[in-house]
């Protein structure tokens, strides 16, 4: 193993150089160029801020945090677990080959919020899907739909970052489309003076443990398969190019790969084939000082994501999915007697296609050419290729200034965003084969081998181009005032989109009260609207499904097959959006803070009733002419409905102090979330693909499966207790660096399939239940040690430990026999130099 060679040869070399280091460190005369000196570095941070009262909903983690607490993966939204308001996917403990290789952010839901119902920025630029985001990796081969996108469109690695603010709730005007929470991620400025930095890290399964539960042990009768075989690696390099005393310029880059080995299925042959993925990062930034008070500041990100997959069942099928993208943005800041102001203009655009080998074919295995196989029949080739962007360009302005004894913000914001998908030529998916050593094939019949095999059934994939686009203008106004121990900030969101065309008015308010005994108090009420979604008006522009065949006929002892005719015709069931409501949620916060011991403790609770949901509504029904046979058909048009309701409930407890180069943090919360979601779910296109409209029987009676599933949804992301403590500290004058973090996780509810059956009218049906999974608490360690310092720079030797203690993950989704593993402990091992 090539990078298990690397990584053993950096750790070796790194302890090799730390041990000669301190064995010398009182003969520094024998280490003239390369010495361990006495390092007075700034004390750990604290694992984040959250100290201003009038935001008490905003929690600020700092770029010398995130250092000491992000994971090896480099994954800057890992780092907000450590908020009591933050719930993430309860399946990250699966080791299944996909979620694995998978190099995607973390998903997070806020305050009871859907994951993909945050507002992410980075630098100021929107970068939120407005496509479909469902994960599709466990039906990646999708004939129409990809799998590569996420919530966050673009991302970068956690080395190119200066700051990350959530906020959770008590949000001001000055932000909207969100129904969840804000996460504001700022990139490294650049410095005034030369300098960089190189990092470099990997893991892989020699260094991960792997747990199999008891009941999937048991299931497996002492035959286990192997666990998955991985090399995950990244490298990161950063340079601060001071041109002048007035120009200065930041370039960043970076890669993360992951090389995963999957094996084929038993009837095709069980032979082993590799997989990658690959994230990119490149950051450039420029930054001017065009007068004392004005600031020109230039900037361009690009960070393309790729991610392979194929079926285990097929050959030639591999699926190249795309995601990431790019974002720029150009902004003039100033300052006019007390005022400041902005002007910028933003770009972002997100890749979220892929390409894929074509057509697909199903060959019968008694013919000669399918010797490769032993199934009935066997698959080769898969669906093509699906290109799939959105595009935003945006305009902001922002004024803020002294008034009447307070301060006064303003902004206004323009926007527009186009998506498209598009499949750029036609497919067709062969089948149903005739095997004969007469076969007779035409000139260019891909589907037919001479004196072998011919099919004579095909789906027709047509090419299609979809686009939908939207204008959006939004501006607010908020006033914030202190007299005595009272403070208060008010404020007034405008926001109107024109694919719904609804005007949404959004208030926002803060008091802040300082009562006796050092107690600080906050109360909010605040509304939030979200943003108008894309991805419905794009599938409604999905052609229909066209299925050929051919008849064969033997003539002069040669078998061949006649002209292709239409043998069926159906139309996508449509989509329909007009005259809906924009979702929104109503607030009510408090939060209560005084020192304690030494640090700050605070209490806050959110009460959040999220209205406007979208349903399914009406059922229209629409007739067409079949082709087939020019007859009149009938299909349904799905509108759009408004009756989708969610109550959210959470109460937390926080407590932080730094104690000389020590910092703690001791958090937790609880919460309910309840919806009516799942007795009006809209279905989502990944759902319709994997379960269709199968019935089940769940809770005495006959549902359809799409609802009950989308109860998971909220579960999966909505554990009801959550406990995080964090402690970081900084040992022989920075020399060693620690963090240790642990997070307790209640126990939950999750509705899933029971493996027992029930008669209902003479029809069998699968039973579905809800099944409790007991709470559980992870460790994590990260350790960075100074090995060298020289008057060039400094090295570390980096050691970040998820899951300490190599407890077996308590996952929603059951294991199965085939992929039983899941996660325990796993070690990430680099080295980072700084000059």
């Amino acid at each position: 193993m090539k990078q298990a060679m690397l990584t053993t040869v950096a750790m070796a070399m790194a302890l090799g150089a730390a041990n000669q280091a301190w064995a010398q460190d009182d003969k520094a005369e024998r280490l003239p160029k390369v010495s361990i000196e006495a390092v007075t570095t700034a004390p750990p941070a604290q694992a984040y801020d959250a100290s201003d009262p009038v935001d008490s909903g905003a929690s600020k983690i700092t770029r010398r945090a995130i250092e000491d607490r992000t994971p090896g993966n480099g994954d800057i939204i890992e780092t907000v677990k450590i908020l009591p308001f933050a719930n993430f996917d309860a399946d990250q403990g699966l080791a299944t080959q996909d979620s694995i290789q998978d190099l995607r952010p973390a998903n997070v839901s806020i305050s009871g919020g859907q994951y993909y119902d945050n507002f992410f920025s980075i630098d100021g630029i929107g970068v939120n899907s407005r496509l479909n985001v469902v994960d599709l990796s466990s039906n990646a081969q999708n004939y129409n739909e990809t799998a590569g996108g996420s919530a966050q469109s673009i991302w970068l690695d956690s080395n190119l970052i200066e700051s990350l603010v959530v906020r959770d709730s008590n949000i001001s005007a000055q932000y909207g489309g969100f129904t969840g929470g804000v996460v504001q991620i700022e990139t490294r400025q650049p410095a005034h003076v030369f300098g960089g930095s190189v990092t470099f890290g990997c893991t892989n399964d020699s260094l991960t443990s792997f747990k199999i539960p008891n009941a999937t042990r048991t299931a497996l009768n002492g035959v286990e398969p192997a666990h998955p075989n991985y090399e995950k690696c990244k490298v990161n390099a950063t340079v601060d190019l001071p041109i002048n005393d007035k120009l200065r310029v930041l370039l960043g880059a970076g890669r993360q790969e992951t090389e995963m080995t999957y094996y084929r299925a038993a009837a095709y042959g069980g032979t082993p084939f590799g997989l990658k993925s690959r994230s990119d990062n490149v950051l450039a930034k420029v930054e001017a000082d065009l007068a004392p008070d004005l600031v020109l500041r230039g900037q361009i990100a690009y960070s393309p994501y790729t991610s392979e997959n194929s079926a285990n069942n097929s050959r030639n099928a591999v699926m190249t999915q795309k995601g990431g993208g790019l974002t720029g943005k150009l902004e003039l800041a100033g300052k006019r007697d007390e005022a400041n102001w902005s002007l910028a203009a933003t770009y972002a655009k997100a890749q979220s296609g892929r390409k894929a080998p074509d057509p697909n074919f199903s060959w019968p295995s008694s013919s000669t050419y399918a010797d490769w196989c032993n199934n009935t029949n066997c698959t080769e080739g898969s669906f093509g290729d699906l290109d799939q962007w959105q595009e935003d360009i945006g305009l902001q302005g922002r004024w803020s200034q002294p008034l009447l004894g307070g301060d006064l913000r303003l902004g206004v914001d323009y926007g527009h965003v186009t998506a498209r998908k598009r499949r750029p030529e036609d497919n067709y998916a062969y089948s149903q084969g005739t095997v004969s050593t007469k076969v007779a094939c035409a000139t260019g019949d891909v589907a037919c081998k001479t004196g072998d095999v011919v099919l004579t059934s095909a789906i027709y994939y047509a090419a299609y181009d979809a686009e939908a686009s939207l204008d959006s203008v939004s501006a607010f106004a908020e006033y914030e005032i202190s007299r005595g121990p009272l403070t208060v900030r008010g404020g007034l969101r405008y926001d109107h989109e024109s694919l719904l065309d609804n005007h949404s008015f959004a208030p926002r308010l803060s008091v802040v009260y300082q009562l006796p005994w050092e107690v600080t108090a906050t109360v909010g009420a605040n509304r939030y609207y979200t943003r108008d979604f894309l991805g419905y008006a794009i599938k409604s522009q999905y052609p229909g499904t066209k299925v050929y065949r051919r008849t064969t006929s033997t003539v002069n002892g040669q078998l061949t097959a006649g002209d292709w005719y239409l043998y069926s015709h159906s139309v996508t069931a449509g989509v329909a959006g007009t005259g809906v409501k924009t979702p929104y949620s109503d607030e009510l916060t408090f939060a209560l803070s005084r020192p304690v011991f030494g640090g700050v403790a605070r209490i806050k609770g959110v009460a959040r009733e999220a209205r406007d949901q979208f349903t399914a509504g009406v059922v229209t029904v629409e007739t067409y002419v079949r082709e087939t046979n020019n007859q009149t058909y009938s299909y349904n048009t799905t509108h759009l409905g408004n009756e989708g309701e969610t109550s959210y409930r959470g109460i937390s407890a926080e407590w932080t102090r730094s104690l000389g180069r020590h910092t703690f943090a001791l958090n937790g919360s609880l919460s309910k979330t309840e919806d009516n979601l799942s007795d009006n779910y809209y279905e989502d296109p990944s759902d319709e693909t994997e379960y269709g409209d199968e019935l089940i029987y769940y809770k005495g009676q006959l549902r359809g499966l799409l609802g009950v599933i989308a109860e998971n949804q909220r579960l999966n992301y909505a554990a009801p207790g959550l406990v995080n403590g964090d402690w970081s500290a900084d040992w022989w004058n920075g020399r060693i660096r620690t963090n240790l973090n642990a997070r307790w996780r209640s126990g939950f509810d999750q509705v899933e399939e029971t493996g027992t059956t029930q008669t209902v009218n003479g029809v069998r049906y699968s039973v579905w239940d809800i099944v409790r999974y007991k709470s559980q608490t992870t460790f994590n360690a990260n350790v960075q040690a100074l090995v060298a310092k020289t008057a060039y720079g400094e090295a570390r030797l980096d050691v970040r430990i998820t899951n300490l203690f190599d407890v077996t993950p308590q996952t929603v989704t059951a294991s199965s026999t085939a992929q039983p593993y899941r996660l325990g402990r796993s070690f990430w091992v680099g080295m980072s130099y700084k000059f």
